[in-house]
């Protein structure tokens, strides 16, 4: 009896958090009240330096401004300890009230719209790490949220109301309160079941009208049961998919999703958004809830590395691609052509025998100088590995296993509260299939040693045949920027006609022959209508200093990959070819 008393009494005693987030008739910034009981003395709040699933820092506290802190009585002294956090000295009041604005300083790309936080004058996206704080040592507590919008302004999120208005919404904890952002203001709303499970599809189109809605149901419905089919049960009570006309690209959350894809492909042409969109719908499996061991419970002040994103990333890119086939809104053609272009982007880049996938992983929260100068994605990488590893599963089985059953067995025992390490991954893909791919991981996943693709592709009938051709070099990558809000930094194929004029990989990227560059799709549209010959003005920041790089436009060879069926064709390869493009496994 003595220790339910005193557990009670804790419980009375531990800190309540409510936070309200008002929307200004100006639209500068979000602002966030929080009422905090029973605040422990100093009371520290803090905004997290990243955002799980980008992994990039944020450089939050430089968005976060007239912060202060008052009691019912008085203003209490605030010190701030670090560029993201705040210590209060709430001198033992029973109730304190923190005030703060939360938005980016730049006004023109504040009201830019996003799949990730903006705010203009129809709509809003609330990204949770980047507008509300934690109080340091209590992420556990419950939070409630409170809304106070423009008139006609709705509110969707995939966090639970707490009122039959739905203002109020209700989480559990922190991690879980900020992984459910909020789309705020005037969108159309679809909602649909997919395996008897409520889901819906919000879109903002800045007041604008979808031309092919049922279309564009039918797609997220078909990509949600088939995802759900490869598990056999959604493991969310109902999913939002959040969708903005606008930039961006997807983050995925564990009960939601926010999408940003040019509005006229939302408007018009929806099924331009299903790549990304699949991609993000399996995440609410790969990742969310089967994690590497380092992503959960979070540090939220400091980079968190995983070897294993080629696992969370491109497997779950793989898998996409298998989504789109097995629901019917890509053909087995369309299955094969995809992965042939991913192994001619691998094969292209040098440095896929320069950095290994488990390195790629872990080193991108660093600039490229770490690999050389150079990069690689591991959402590629892990693409390709994802495909080999089914192919030899299913191989290795006469197809009574497959990568499915990996998943399976990760969802089962990895989704708890233990994430995976790296050896616990390898380990599952045994247990679940009964084969060892230790030698795999040690030179393909480890290692950078060449993939000889023919030993893995005619297990379903296929050969890989490279051929080159010839392509203008006006070739210029991109890479999101080292810091959430910075520069969009170039990549620069070593070789190649703006690598030899002194662009380098990691420069970031100012305007290319004028164009302004906000994001890669920028980079994109710059260099895609030249032809040799043509001038390229490059403006960058280099070490600090602008610098101008100047060239033409040339030709290079370009590597193409096809997938071509070997000439003899068995009954097992057409087993394992169906396998992967319509699912199951059987003999």
């Amino acid at each position: 009896m003595l220790a339910v008393l005193l557990a009670l009494v804790a419980q009375d005693s531990a800190p309540q958090l409510s936070f309200r987030l008002t929307v200004p008739n100006d639209r500068s910034a979000y602002l966030v009240e929080l009422q905090i009981i029973h605040p422990p003395n100093p009371s520290r709040l803090v905004i997290p330096a990243w955002a799980p699933g980008a992994y990039v820092l944020m450089n939050s506290g430089e968005n976060i401004t007239g912060f202060e802190a008052s009691s019912a009585d008085a203003r209490l002294a605030v010190r701030r300890d670090s560029p993201n956090s705040w210590v209060i000295d709430t001198r033992g009041k029973p109730s304190i009230t923190v005030r703060y604005a939360a938005g980016l300083r730049d006004s023109v790309a504040w009201r830019r719209p996003n799949n990730r936080w903006f705010l203009r004058t129809t709509s809003g996206m609330v990204d949770g790490p980047r507008t509300f704080m934690y109080l340091d040592g209590w992420k556990q507590l419950p939070a409630r949220v409170a809304f106070q919008l423009p008139p006609r302004w709705r509110i969707a999120t995939g966090l639970a109301p707490a009122t039959s208005d739905s203002t109020t919404y209700t989480a559990p904890n922190y991690d879980v309160f900020i992984d459910s952002p909020m789309l705020l203001g005037h969108f159309l709303s679809y909602p649909f079941t997919a395996a008897g499970t409520p889901h819906r599809a919000v879109v903002d189109l800045a007041g604008g009208r979808a031309s092919a809605p049922t279309a564009f149901v039918n797609m997220l419905r078909r990509i949600s049961t088939t995802a759900i089919d490869i598990f056999g049960a959604a493991p969310y009570q109902d999913y939002t998919y959040i969708f903005v006309g606008g930039r961006g690209g997807g983050l995925e959350h564990a009960n939601s999703t926010t999408i940003g894809v040019k509005t006229e492909i939302l408007a018009r042409n929806p099924r331009g958004a299903q790549t990304v969109s699949a991609h993000e719908f399996f995440h609410a499996w790969n990742v969310k809830r089967i994690r590497p061991i380092e992503l959960g419970p979070f540090d939220y002040e400091h980079e968190v590395r995983t070897v294993n994103l080629w696992w969370s990333e491109g497997v779950t890119d793989y898998y996409a691609d298998v989504i789109l086939a097995r629901a019917g809104l890509n053909s087995p053609a369309d299955f094969a052509r995809r992965l042939a272009t991913s192994i001619e982007n691998l094969q292209g880049d040098p440095a896929h025998l320069m950095i290994a996938p488990e390195r790629s992983s872990s080193t991108t929260w660093d600039a490229p100088a770490v690999n050389q100068g150079v990069t690689i994605s591991y959402y590629l990488q892990g693409e390709l590995l994802g495909f080999l590893l089914d192919l030899a599963i299913r191989d290795s089985t006469d197809n009574a296993k497959s990568l499915d059953d990996v998943m399976r067995y990760l969802l089962e025992h990895y989704a708890g509260a233990h994430g995976f390490t790296r050896d616990q991954l390898l380990t599952a893909v045994r247990s679940a299939t009964g084969c060892d791919f230790a030698e795999f991981w040690r030179l393909h996943v480890s290692g950078v040693t060449e993939i000889p693709w023919n030993n893995y592709l005619q297990a379903a009938g296929w050969r890989v045949a490279f051929t080159t051709e010839p392509a203008v070099d006006a070739r210029i990558g991109s890479l999101p920027p080292a810091v959430q809000g910075g520069r969009w930094r170039a990549v620069a194929a070593p070789g190649s006609a703006a690598w030899s004029a002194g662009l380098r990989t990691g420069d970031d990227l100012v305007r290319i022959n004028g164009r302004e560059i906000i994001d890669g799709t920028d980079v994109t549209a710059a260099v895609r209508p030249l032809r040799p010959g043509a001038s390229v003005v490059v403006e960058v920041v280099h070490d600090d200093q602008p610098r101008t790089i100047r060239f033409r436009a040339s030709r290079y060879q370009r590597l193409r990959a096809r997938l071509r069926d070997l000439p003899a064709q068995t009954a097992k390869m057409g087993r394992i070819r169906a396998g992967l493009t319509r699912g199951g496994a059987t003999r």
